[in-house]
């Protein structure tokens, strides 16, 4: 690490210059000492905070024991203090109140620069701000221990944090018990505790509560919300939490098996494939940095080579990319803007040493928990979706093709597989649509108003089907899809190749840039795509209707251009996706 040491300070630094510059200073305003932001809020001065502490405790950084930055830190801890609840509740204001999910992300941070206090602290002034922060953490106990959750990710967050203010109050004893007021909350495990070992025993039982649903890691290594470009690694961070704070290593096994599954779905430019998450990542294009810390705590638990070799891959490229951005952009710098708490925590990651570099060259994998297929080849990326509208992503470099068909019938706006099953070279896709009415009630239904009617209790008639087979064959260069329909004739089916805005297509009879919302019919023939780097083949089209989608219903590929082929049920067709050359 040392090689990265000055990159990740350095980096870090980006985030004090802006805490100095953006904290609020007007001392009649409420909010003195917060970073200013859209909305009162204490989370972004939290975590500014946490960094502002490593940096004025390297000896590497130009913030090294510097009065300005340490009074700047002091100055924020005074507003979190006033911002507060009596119970601890750290507010997410433009979304959660009252919200122990949301504090327990809070109390990471406030945890990190305790730490770090009580471990680089030495003066009275150090030792006052690290008895500070001790009590804004003991605070949170109530609504960390008495409150709830939204989504699977919440629970182990939570979790982490009960399990660490468990130690915190056996090493505090009674300043713990008088420093909580659990006010109108109600334990869940008992009476309002009297003493530091009925509050820990507590907080240890609640922590138990949560465990007992089971960590919803699948063998895999994938968590029920998918989220590879941000809830994963959230996940994994409060898991190695928990393993610090009770020694127990199943909790890094959960880890283990994810960081593993996340080197399958690394693409071929070092983005993170996100199309199949349930949360706010889906679609984004996002380096794997989050996951850098990650990785290089793992390389040295498990001894993997290639758990080492992505972290060092990490690291080098981000630095390469360009340091110090703010996190959330896709080019540079974020890697080293968030970590450094953890490195300076921990002698042994701070002192760890790369051997490897680099990610999977190629790999094909089936995930059976999301089943979803990872095929990297040396001119491709590969995945395939059960269950999902948009079933068919391949991406040459940089250049990303989706693929989805449109079927406006009946209750159906596009085909959406339920079947897959993995071939030797490839899969294949099933999917079956029915066209159906509603029969009138056998007995009458008390009222007139429709809205109000049980409309399940119908009998239906199906008076059509259609039967959709996709084939798909993985090539040297690409992919060969074949769309099979049987059943209904006559259904105006559209298969929809998504591509981004700004590419040139080109055949012998024109060119043009794909403009953004925009679209064509390939009609016959095989057309070239390309952008600045890639140049890909699709072909050939067929157009026999110029039906381009449902006016209620469809998903509109409104940020990108889309190339239809369109066909009338039923037909077989068939046409490829390949690397020109």
């Amino acid at each position: 690490m040392k090689r990265y040491w000055q990159y990740i300070v350095n980096s870090t630094e980006k985030v004090a210059e802006a805490f100095l510059k953006g904290q609020v200073m007007d001392t009649q305003r409420w909010q003195f000492g917060m970073m200013d932001n859209q909305v009162s809020d204490g989370k972004r001065t939290i975590y500014m905070m946490t960094d502002a502490l490593c940096l004025y405790f390297s000896p590497e950084s130009r913030y090294y024991k510097d009065t300005e930055l340490f009074e700047a830190v002091k100055r924020g801890l005074g507003f979190i203090e006033k911002w507060q609840r009596p119970d601890g509740s750290l507010d997410y204001p433009t979304c959660n109140f009252y919200s122990a999910p949301d504090t327990s992300f809070c109390f990471r941070r406030l945890y990190g620069a305790y730490e770090i206090l009580r471990k680089y602290g030495s003066g009275k002034e150090e030792e006052e701000l690290q008895g500070r922060y001790l009590k804004v953490i003991l605070r949170c106990i109530p609504i960390i221990m008495c409150g709830g959750f939204h989504t699977p990710n919440h629970r182990w967050a939570v979790l982490a944090a009960l399990l660490t203010l468990a130690k915190l109050t056996e090493e505090n004893g009674e300043l713990a018990v008088s420093t909580v007021d659990f006010g109108s909350h109600r334990s869940p495990v008992g009476e309002i505790p009297a003493t530091a070992k009925e509050l820990a025993g507590q907080l240890r039982a609640r922590a138990g509560q949560y465990l007992s649903e089971g960590i919803d890691g699948d063998a895999d290594g994938e968590y029920a919300e998918r989220s590879t470009g941000n809830y994963n690694a959230v996940v994994d961070k409060s898991l190695i939490l928990a393993y610090e704070m009770t020694g127990d290593e199943s909790f890094l096994g959960y880890v283990e098996r994810n960081l593993d599954m996340m080197l399958y779905y690394i693409d071929g430019d070092d983005t993170i494939f996100t199309q199949n998450s349930t949360r706010q990542d889906q679609g984004k294009a996002l380096y794997p940095d989050q996951y850098f810390y990650l990785y290089t705590y793992m390389a040295d638990k498990t001894g993997s080579e290639a758990f080492d070799a992505a972290a060092h891959k990490m690291i080098k490229d981000s630095m390469a990319r360009g340091e110090g951005e703010l996190r959330g952009k896709m080019q540079g710098g974020d890697i080293a803007c968030g970590p450094m708490y953890i490195f300076m925590m921990y002698d042994w990651l701070k002192g760890y040493t790369f051997k490897g570099y680099g990610y999977l060259e190629e790999y094909r994998r089936y995930f059976g928990g999301s089943q979803v297929l990872r095929v990297k080849k040396k001119d491709y990326v590969c995945s395939v979706l059960n269950n999902k509208a948009s079933f068919l992503f391949v991406k040459f470099g940089a250049l990303p093709v989706g693929l989805r068909i449109g079927e406006a019938y009946c209750d159906v706006r596009n085909v959406i597989p339920r079947e897959m099953e993995v071939t030797e070279d490839g899969c294949v896709l099933h999917s079956t649509a029915r066209g159906w009415y509603y029969q009138p009630f056998a007995e009458p239904q008390g009222t007139s108003d429709w809205w109000a009617m049980d409309h399940k209790k119908r009998e239906l008639v199906v008076t059509s089907q259609v039967d959709t087979t996709i084939t798909i064959k993985e090539l040297e260069k690409g992919v060969e899809v074949t769309v099979k329909t049987e059943g209904l004739d006559g259904l105006p089916l559209r298969v929809e190749l998504d591509i981004p805005a700004g590419s040139v297509l080109e055949n012998d009879a024109f060119c043009l840039t794909a403009g953004k919302g925009e679209s064509l019919i390939l009609r016959d023939g095989c057309l070239k795509i390309h952008n600045s780097l890639e140049k890909i083949l699709v072909g050939p089209g067929y157009g026999t209707h110029a039906f381009k989608g449902h006016y209620s219903g469809e998903d509109k590929n409104s940020a990108g251009y889309s190339i239809f082929f369109n066909e009338y049920t039923p037909y077989e067709k068939t046409f490829r996706i390949v690397k020109e050359g």
